[in-house]
């Protein structure tokens, strides 16, 4: 199952229509569930959810065999929790996706992160789906946790500033 979410705050209509017509031309609309929140367009060639409940929303995440997903790190972290690849369409604040670009900063440190594939744009988004469906993984995984070389860095920072 290709599992799309476009998180729990903003709309992502461009995504979700995006989806919709990569499901009716590839006919995998039975394969596809959808969590599209508060956005405007309905699908109708694939399974859709306003909102799924905390349970149904992680089941679904674990069953999948890629996720297809904002630019969120909320999504990132639990896919990658269930070591599920994930593809990444970034919102975009000039296209009044979100209120800065921090999504398209979040998109390109990720890229080169085992697991996770970035669309750039809608049109990239097939070839992507693509390439995570065959990904193989080789034991390879986004860690959950920042570097210890970082977070001994954030620890002795917030010692010197407890100190003053």
């Amino acid at each position: 199952m290709i599992f799309v979410t476009v998180g729990s705050v903003f709309p992502f209509d461009r995504l979700i229509r995006t989806m919709d017509v990569w499901a009716e031309k590839t006919g995998r609309g039975g394969d596809c569930l959808a969590q599209i929140g508060k956005g405007n367009y309905e699908p109708s060639h694939m399974e859709w959810h306003r909102t799924l409940p905390h349970d149904r929303f992680s089941a679904s995440m674990q069953q999948a065999s890629v996720v297809v997903a904002h630019a969120g790190m909320g999504s990132v972290i639990t896919a990658m929790s269930y070591a599920c690849p994930i593809v990444l369409l970034p919102r975009r604040f000039d296209s009044g996706e979100h209120t800065t670009d921090h999504q398209m900063a979040t998109a390109n440190w990720l890229e080169d992160k085992p697991g996770v594939f970035i669309a750039w744009n809608e049109t990239d988004l097939p070839d992507m789906i693509a390439t995570a469906e065959a990904w193989t993984g080789d034991g390879q995984t986004l860690q959950p946790y920042a570097p210890s070389a970082f977070t001994d860095r954030i620890a002795a920072e917030l010692k010197q500033w407890i100190k003053t």
